[in-house]
Formats: structure tokens, C-alpha cells, sequence
């Protein structure tokens, strides 16, 4: 059986925000292994469990969610869709892709409508 795995890597995302980069936390280089061995992210069940994995990752890669809402509007959440949408982009798979644009376009719907 094939091995099939990507590291997640944060450097230097500074500015996500819009804010200066000296008035945010410079990242260490971080890797995280994230192993999709046994998926078939052909399939909408593999390619959901796959970005529950991303995201997981993404989180520990860009220091952990904080308790301050304005922290994790400001820095944490911007480097994590980073983060994620760099990682779906460099496994290249169409129902991987197609999930996080179906996810995004939700989350974009449910900010209009103050949900």
C-alpha cells in the first residue's frame, strides 16, 4: 500500500491580518505529518476526513487556538486558512478542493448572515 502524506509548514506568515509585521508574532518553522494512508480522497468520506486532518494540523501549526476572540480573529484563524488552503492546493485532489471551496463558500454565507 502506498504512503501518502504531507507536512504542513508555517514561515513566516506575517501580515495575514493586514497588521504590520512587527505588531505580530514572527512563526517558527513547524512541520506536522499529516498521514492520509488507508483514504480515498476520491470519495466525499475521504476527502472530509483528510481536511479534519488539515485543519487539526493547521491549528497545532499555527500555535493553538487562543482564548481571546480578538487573537483568533486577528492572527490564528487568517493562518490557518493559510495554512489549509496551501496544503489542499498541494495534494491536487478534486474532491479535496471541491470540499474546502464548499466549506468556505458556507462559512462566507453564514458570516453575511451574522451567524
Amino acid at each position: 500500500m502506498k504512503t501518502n502524506s504531507i507536512a504542513l509548514i508555517a514561515i513566516g506568515l506575517l501580515a495575514l491580518s493586514g497588521a504590520s509585521a512587527s505588531a505580530q508574532p514572527a512563526l517558527d518553522d513547524v512541520k506536522v505529518k499529516v498521514s492520509y494512508a488507508g483514504l480515498d480522497i476520491s470519495t466525499e468520506s475521504g476527502a472530509r476526513t483528510l481536511l479534519k486532518r488539515i485543519e487539526h494540523a493547521a491549528a497545532e501549526v499555527c500555535g493553538g487556538e487562543p482564548a481571546n476572540r480578538l487573537d483568533r480573529m486577528k492572527t490564528f484563524r487568517p493562518c490557518t486558512k493559510e495554512v489549509v488552503n496551501r496544503t489542499v492546493s498541494k495534494i491536487d485532489s478534486p474532491a479535496l478542493t471541491a470540499l474546502l471551496r464548499d466549506r468556505t463558500a458556507t462559512a462566507m454565507v453564514q458570516q453575511l448572515a451574522g451567524k
